[in-house]
């Protein structure tokens, strides 16, 4: 029995997933999404570090925390998350425990700029694979001294095309019209440029000193007493402290 070839049912991972893995990554957004099914979730996003020696350098990473529909009370302190995952990601960013937050957007932006490592795994979708990132998987960085420089950054520092910004030809200044440029004037006199002065002759001083140190007067200033002491700083402390000014 024959048989023709059939690729439908074997799954299309392609080479435009990042193959799974740990990962280095940095938090570089943080943000509330709603999807387009009405679902709201706080979408993580992090790019690969670039400064450690791994695959994927400048790839983005997504890690996802989605809004529970029965929240608990502790998922209502960060409105309706998860705040076990929400949790999880701010141990492997090694947030200090107990520290506190005042709203869930403070949170999120205490995140960017974090370093973690990320597990990537493959996951299939009707019928469609892409990477998934489960906040509960990730761990603490193990490169804390980070000397990552985004992708856009680093191509704005190797164009010269960003170095030197080119001036607006629509609000550039009119050169001021040169006044030897004339021939004649309103009446149609013959214009003739003005003559250039002349340097004034050099003064001649006289010949020797105009004073000598014995001429020259004392100043009052030089017989004036010496100033009193300000005193000692501790003095202003203690004024300071007891909410005076000094002066």
């Amino acid at each position: 029995m024959g048989f023709g070839t059939n690729y439908d049912d074997i799954p299309q991972v392609g080479s435009e997933l990042v193959p799974e893995g740990d990962y280095e990554c940095i938090i570089v957004n943080a943000e509330i999404r709603k999807t387009q099914n009405g679902k709201y979730k706080v979408a993580f996003s992090l790019v690969i570090r670039n400064d450690v020696d791994q695959e994927c350098k400048n790839r983005y990473l997504f890690v996802d925390v989605w809004r529970k529909r029965e929240p608990s009370p502790s998922d209502e302190q960060v409105e309706g998350f998860n705040f076990a995952q929400l949790m999880a990601i701010a141990r492997a960013a090694q947030i200090p425990s107990g520290q506190d937050f005042e709203s869930l957007e403070q949170f999120m932006q205490c995140m960017v700029n974090r370093l973690v490592i990320v597990h990537a795994t493959h996951d299939d979708y009707n019928d469609k694979w892409f990477v998934r990132c489960d906040p509960l998987d990730l761990m603490p960085t193990q490169y804390p001294e980070c000397r990552h420089v985004m992708k856009e950054k680093r191509q704005a520092a190797q164009n010269p095309a960003y170095s030197a910004p080119r001036q607006n030809q629509a609000f550039a200044k009119p050169a001021a019209p040169s006044p030897y440029s004339r021939t004649t004037d309103a009446l149609g006199t013959p214009y003739r440029p003005p003559r250039k002065a002349s340097a004034p002759a050099p003064v001649q001083l006289p010949a020797g000193p105009l004073w000598t140190p014995q001429q020259a007067p004392a100043s009052p200033a030089s017989n004036a007493p010496a100033p009193l002491s300000i005193g000692s700083l501790n003095e202003f402390e203690d004024i300071l402290q007891d909410g005076e000014l000094p002066f």
